[in-house]
C-alpha cells in the first residue's frame, strides 16, 4: 500500500520547521505528496523533461532560480509549460530568493503550492529527506512496551496480563524510560534499524490492572519518557515451565525479526522471587557490552575450555 500524505500536512507538521510560507497555489495545499524523494530539477529548468523526478517535492535552489532568471521570457514561459504539463504536488523556493513572475503565475494557475523559506537550500534538503524518509518508512504495531534502558531501546512481549507494563513501570522508577505502553509503532528507517514510538492516543500514559490508568509524565517527571528509540533487544516474558531448558550460559543467540530486520532475543521466564526489572537492566548493558565487542559469555567459555585442555 503506498503511503501518502497532502502537502498541507507537511507545512502544519511541527516535525519539520522548514519556515516554509505558502506564495500562492493555495487550492493545491491538499495535493497528495506520495514519494520520499526530493528532486531538484536542474535538467528540467535546462529543457530536458526525460526522467523529470515529477512526483517528488521540486526544491528550487539558487543555480534552479538563477538559470530561469537568465532565459528570456519567451524561454523561461517554454520551460515552465513543460514542467507544468506533469502533476506536480509543490515547489520549495530556497534562500529567500526572488520568484521569477512566470512561475508564480503556472503556479496559480495549475493550483500547484509554491512554498518560500529562508533556508539555504543544502539544510532544506537534508531536513526534508529525513523527515520523509521517517514518514514513508515501512511501519507496524506490536502488541508490548517499549522501555529506553541505559540508552539501549528493549522491547518487552509476551502474553497479555503477564506483567509487561508493571516490569515497564519499575524500570521507570529505577531511572529509565517510557517510550510506549501496550501498543508499540515500530518503522524501519534503515537498512538495520528500527525505530519504535508510542501510540498517539496513549503516548505516555500506562494501563496498570487494579490501578488503571496513570500518566507517567505527570507522576515521574519529563524525564522518565522518551518519544521515540532504536529497538535493540526483545526481551520476550513468559510464565516458568519446569519442563522448557532454558538457556543458562547465554551462548545461544536467538532473534525475532521486525519488518524484515533480526533483533537480539532473551527468553525470561518468571518466576516469584525474580526481580525482572533488574534482570532487563543487566540485559540491555550486557547488550551494549556486546555491541562494542565485548562477548562475557563467549570469553568465559574460552577461558573454561582453555583451562579444562591444560587439566
Amino acid at each position: 500500500m503506498v503511503k501518502i500524505m497532502t502537502v498541507k500536512e507537511m507545512i502544519e507538521d511541527t516535525r519539520l520547521d522548514l519556515k516554509l510560507k505558502v506564495i500562492c497555489g493555495e487550492e493545491g495545499l491538499n495535493n497528495e505528496i506520495i514519494a520520499h524523494d526530493i528532486n531538484r530539477p536542474g535538467l528540467a529548468v535546462a529543457g530536458y523533461m526525460e526522467f523529470f523526478g515529477s512526483e517528488r517535492i521540486q526544491v528550487l535552489g539558487k543555480g534552479e532560480i538563477a538559470h530561469l532568471g537568465n532565459l528570456t521570457k519567451k524561454e523561461r514561459l517554454k520551460i515552465l509549460d513543460g514542467m507544468f504539463k506533469y502533476k506536480i504536488s509543490c515547489f520549495i523556493v530556497t534562500w529567500d530568493q526572488k520568484i521569477p513572475e512566470e512561475l508564480i503565475e503556472f503556479a496559480k494557475k495549475n493550483k500547484v503550492p509554491l512554498l518560500h523559506t529562508s533556508m539555504p537550500t543544502g539544510m532544506v534538503t537534508a531536513l526534508l529527506t529525513f523527515y520523509l524518509e521517517r514518514m514513508f518508512a515501512p511501519e507496524i504495531n506490536i502488541h508490548g512496551n517499549l522501555v529506553e534502558v541505559h540508552g539501549v531501546g528493549v522491547l518487552l512481549l509476551g502474553d497479555s496480563g503477564i506483567g509487561k507494563s508493571e516490569c515497564a513501570l519499575e524500570l521507570v522508577e529505577r531511572g529509565q524510560r517510557l517510550v510506549a505502553d501496550d501498543i508499540v509503532k515500530i518503522k524501519r528507517v534503515g537498512p538495520g534499524q528500527l525505530l519504535g514510538f508510542p501510540s498517539e492516543k496513549l503516548e505516555h500514559h500506562m494501563e496498570i490492572r487494579g490501578l488503571g490508568i496513570i500518566d507517567l509524565k505527570e507522576i515521574f517527571g519529563v524525564e522518565c519518557v522518551s518519544s521515540e528509540v532504536e529497538i535493540e533487544l526483545a526481551i520476550q516474558l513468559e510464565l516458568w515451565n519446569p519442563e522448557t531448558e532454558y538457556d543458562r550460559l547465554g551462548l545461544d543467540e536467538k532473534t525475532i525479526e521486525i519488518l524484515g530486520i533480526k533483533i537480539p532475543q532473551i527468553i525470561i521466564p518468571l518466576q516469584p522471587g525474580r526481580n525482572i526489572a533488574v534482570i532487563v537492566e543487566v540485559a540491555a548493558m550486557n547488550q551494549r557490552l556486546k555491541k562494542m565487542g565485548k562477548f562475557s559469555a563467549k570469553d568465559f567459555d574460552q577461558k573454561l575450555q582453555k583451562r579444562l585442555i591444560k587439566e
